[in-house]
């Protein structure tokens, strides 16, 4: 009996820390934050990535490690256009084969980015990386299943990123 006391006190605890940080609990619809060059926009099931210009690998690496470090079951679903043979190269890199197909004489190929692999995060984050500073600005979708305490952690993580902040908590009208 004691334990269920001393739990409900440490939610009612949790929840208190919660509101004070902005979100109401459960009635969270998103919450935004990042500096002037990212967005990372927070719901409770995806956390959306927006990089509007370059910015260096280790930001984009400490973004992807914290998100790892907050909710390593958090994913990744990226399509590669490529050869058959190169199928296995990205399986040693950690990413898991969902589908393939052929198309155009190559292979479109469907991989999961299991954020629990360290091997794949890093792949994850150098890929990234080129890809921001072929085309100059990135956007990516995560798969989470984190929660209001998750979101607050993952803020307090990130805010040691230059000039990270809370841009716009929206929460339901009750």
């Amino acid at each position: 009996m004691v334990f269920i006391v001393l739990n409900r006190e440490l939610q009612s605890a949790e929840r208190v820390k919660v509101k004070l940080s902005g979100i109401d609990p459960q009635t969270l619809i998103s919450f935004e934050m990042g500096n002037s060059d990212i967005d990372l926009i927070c719901t409770y099931g995806k956390i959306a990535l927006h990089c509007r210009r370059e910015v260096p690998d280790y930001t984009i690496g400490l973004i992807l490690k914290t998100i790892s470090a907050v909710d390593n079951s958090a994913t990744h679903e990226t399509e590669i256009l490529c050869d058959f043979d190169d199928i296995q190269n990205y399986q040693r890199m950690g990413y898991t084969l969902v589908s393939y197909g052929r198309h155009n004489g190559k292979y479109r190929v469907t991989f999961n980015v299991p954020f629990s692999s360290e091997k794949a995060v890093y792949s994850l984050t150098v890929a990234f990386f080129e890809e921001l500073k072929r085309e100059k600005t990135l956007k990516r979708d995560f798969y989470w299943s984190g929660k209001d305490h998750n979101i607050i952690q993952l803020f307090n993580e990130l805010k040691k990123v230059d000039d990270w902040e809370i841009k716009e908590i929206k929460n339901k009208e009750i």
